[in-house]
């Protein structure tokens, strides 16, 4: 979906989102997929990109968005730029607007920052959201995260919806995904140690996703892939038909992340029909197990023990080894697809929080 400028819209309701983002993600995804969804409801809502280096932003950056919220009266702010802009959020509810934050990952919970940016971006944060009318996170862990972090009492958690999909077919040998941006916190580098030592083991994986900023985590990484004897692809973001062509091939995902607070991915990989390994103590467990609609179903997948290379590898090792373990999860994950719910089921209950 491409974003349309918002000026000269009038008062309708806006999704206030980042213009200027390296590449795809689950929040981009999540932003698009809402928008439709509450545009096909039929309500008159204006989609408002917001340029800049977001969230440490210029002074111009921030007149932008003050533009964008002065032509609003009620609004929903993506997190990357609402979280970093307190000052603008408390001017915009001072003239009566109401303004939401979308809250995809607490500011301080992206990888690559130290202390001193950890605390300022945590400081913001904490301020915006204490100033927002509401806050919406996209689990109820991560919901209550926000609530723990910054003492908040008006945090509303609304899901993700999942897309049909064609089942996988999977592939010999058993290939697996990695679906994310090449980041510390998404751990591609555990990833790669665990797998290793799996090497006498028929297994391929695929390491898919943009690049972030931290360049020497990224060259770290494609060398140790270069160790691992032409099993790992790297083949940067993927989209559209090319990105549903390699779900096809898929037997396996694994998220190995440090922290999530759902992973899109996970249902996207039910979706399919695939099962997934996801990190304990994250949203991505809320998004393997669901929120009661799938209660009482078989397991699609594990939940890893924290990000320690060992439990990794034992977890793939036991999959691998275990052809009975490998059918009765692809079983699983085939029985969880009907039970996903969709993006029309989740803008409504996006709607309903945000009173459009």
């Amino acid at each position: 979906m491409t974003w349309t400028c918002g000026r000269d819209r009038g008062r309708s309701p806006a999704l206030v989102v980042p213009a200027d983002l390296a590449g795809p993600s689950g929040g981009t995804r999540y932003d698009e997929r809402m928008m439709t969804e509450l545009a096909a409801s039929g309500l008159d809502v204006t989609a408002e990109p917001v340029p800049g280096a977001w969230p440490s932003p210029t002074g111009e950056d921030c007149a932008a968005l003050r533009h964008a919220f002065g032509r609003h009266d009620d609004v929903l702010v993506d997190g990357l730029i609402g979280s970093a802009a307190p000052e603008e959020i408390e001017q915009a509810r001072a003239r009566g607007a109401r303004v939401g934050v979308l809250v995809h990952l607490p500011l301080p919970a992206e990888s690559g920052l130290d202390e001193p940016d950890r605390a300022r971006l945590a400081a913001l944060e904490r301020r915006a959201l204490h100033a927002a009318a509401t806050v919406v996170a996209t689990s109820g862990w991560a919901a209550a995260d926000l609530r723990e972090r910054y003492g908040l009492t008006h945090v509303h958690a609304v899901a993700p919806g999942t897309d049909r999909a064609e089942t996988a077919t999977g592939s010999t040998p058993p290939h697996l995904l990695a679906l994310g941006s090449i980041t510390p916190r998404k751990n591609a580098r555990g990833l790669l140690e665990a797998l290793a030592g799996l090497q006498d083991r028929p297994w391929r994986l695929s390491l898919v996703g943009p690049g972030g900023s931290d360049e020497g985590y990224v060259r770290a990484v494609a060398a140790r892939a270069e160790d691992l004897r032409g099993r790992v692809r790297m083949p940067g973001s993927l989209e559209g038909d090319a990105l549903e062509a390699l779900w096809r091939t898929v037997d396996l995902l694994v998220l190995p992340s440090r922290t999530e607070t759902y992973g899109m991915v996970v249902t996207e990989a039910l979706a399919h029909g695939i099962p997934a390994l996801v990190p304990s103590g994250t949203g991505a467990v809320e998004a393997l197990h669901g929120s009661g609609e799938r209660d009482g179903l078989p397991e699609a997948g594990a939940v890893v023990a924290g990000t320690r290379e060992e439990g990794w590898a034992e977890a793939l090792r036991g999959w691998l080894d275990d052809p009975g373990l490998r059918d009765r999860w692809r079983r699983a994950a085939a029985g969880h697809r009907d039970r996903l719910r969709g993006w029309d089921t989740a803008a409504a209950e996006l709607r309903a929080v945000l009173r459009w």
